[in-house]
């Protein structure tokens, strides 16, 4: 009997010993391995989602994922490289670059069937900026970003200066910013936009050509455009804020808007979500508030997010959106966001955040909702190259080289140049 058992267990034995390796081939062949550029960032360590796709695989054991971590210059480059030879590219990644979504998979069936996502689930302003383009679905937003003016208490304490409220002006930017400063301290009262057309340029309602992208005149020198110019005018005379050659002198020495808004020596800076943990960690007190209206016009705001795509060349769509769901839905951006610095572009769980009820933490959630600067630079890919094309205008007031009287006839000056470069770049993009 016993014999006869132990030959049943060696003959069971062996007959598993030839099924195993067949039924582990069988299970290995059914793995899909998706591809996945990335870069690492303040926001996102490489530790971080190498963690995030590691979580994921546990709950998928159908697909792997194989991350590359890149930097970002290699990451724009390698892009645009396989983008453009239609091979090679990733499964999944940052589509950062508009000239790179019409290679992106339209997620619209995908959205659709998705009981748990959709574009109810994220900012609604920054679905329709870096979700949706010419109709279609092209990515999901990951994380966002702002640009609010931070104000240092202790400087406006010392200075008798009341705080800033949301509702402040332009006019009460230059005025505030002219009784902060003290040369005597070399502190600066406040630093200047980074360039034209962006929030405070929207606030006047100044465009720098028609929304068809056919005509500068009436646009770049409008009444709109040359107050805002002028306010700028305004604030360089006001000898308030760091000039050009401040700046680069202190560039040199490593110093940015964050490091003199650290230490005291600019009351007020235009600063983002990442400068303002600096503070925190710096135990410097601050408040926030969004860049001056114009009072009676609509406000703006110059946000960010991250368009994370999928490749429309990909030979695994659905496990491609699988893992894309997990990384830029609740889950994965959850697991950002508390094992690193990412605020996530889902409200319910940006609500999450350790100090969600700071003032701070409200102050930048409330810039979020307003309208963005990229609604209409992400329709208008010509932007930035009439805006080259107009540059003088914002170097000759930030050199105080006109007159305030100059400013319109400078902007007249500039819409010739500014309507070749718009109508060479429609040409070029075929319109």
């Amino acid at each position: 009997m016993m014999q006869r058992v132990s030959t049943r267990w060696i003959a069971l034995l062996v007959l598993v010993a030839l099924i195993l390796p067949n039924v582990i081939t069988l299970a290995q062949d059914n793995v899909v391995t998706i591809e996945w550029w990335t870069v690492n960032s303040e926001e996102y360590s490489e530790e971080a989602q190498r963690g995030l796709a590691a979580q994921f695989e546990a709950t998928h054991p159908n697909i792997r994922v194989n991350v590359t971590v890149l930097p970002e210059s290699g990451f724009d480059e390698r892009m645009t490289t396989t983008l453009g030879a239609g091979e090679g590219a990733p499964d999944v990644a940052f589509f950062w670059n508009t000239n790179w979504y019409p290679q992106a998979l339209d997620l619209t069936p995908y959205i659709e069937a998705d009981p748990d996502l959709g574009p109810e689930t994220y900012f609604e302003n920054f679905w329709l900026t870096r979700a949706v383009w010419q109709d279609k679905i092209v990515g999901l937003p990951l994380g966002v970003g702002a640009n609010f003016v931070m104000y240092n208490k202790a400087v406006f304490d010392e200075a008798g200066v009341e705080y800033p409220t949301a509702d402040w002006t332009t006019d009460d930017y230059l005025e505030m910013a002219a009784a902060l400063a003290d040369p005597d301290q070399r502190r600066w009262g406040g630093d200047r936009p980074r360039g034209p057309f962006r929030a405070i340029w929207r606030n006047y309602g100044a465009f720098p050509y028609s929304d068809d992208s056919t005509t500068v005149d009436g646009f770049l020198n409008s009444d709109a455009s040359v107050a805002a110019y002028t306010w700028l005018w305004d604030l360089v005379a006001s000898g308030a804020t760091p000039t050009p050659a401040d700046l680069e002198i202190l560039g040199t020495e490593g110093t940015g808007p964050i490091d003199l808004f650290l230490a005291g020596r600019l009351a007020m800076a235009t600063l983002n979500q990442g400068h303002m943990l600096n503070a925190i960690d710096a135990g410097v007190e601050f408040g926030i508030v969004p860049e001056p209206q114009v009072e009676g016009n609509e406000r703006y705001v110059n946000a960010w997010s991250l368009t994370a795509s999928i490749w429309s060349g990909t030979q695994h769509p659905d496990e491609a959106y699988e893992f894309l769901s997990y990384w830029v839905g609740p889950e994965g951006q959850r697991y950002l966001m508390e094992n690193g610095n990412l605020f996530p572009s889902i409200p319910e769980v940006l609500a999450e955040y350790e100090n969600a009820e700071t003032d701070y933490a409200q102050a930048f959630f409330s810039v979020l909702e307003y309208r963005q600067v990229a609604e209409w630079t992400n329709a208008h890919p010509c932007n930035s190259t009439v805006l080259r094309a107009a540059v003088d205008a914002w170097d000759l007031i930030n050199l105080g080289e006109i007159e305030r009287d100059q400013v319109e006839a400078t902007l007249d000056g500039l819409v010739e140049p500014s309507q070749a470069a718009l109508d060479e770049c429609v040409a070029r993009l075929g319109g």
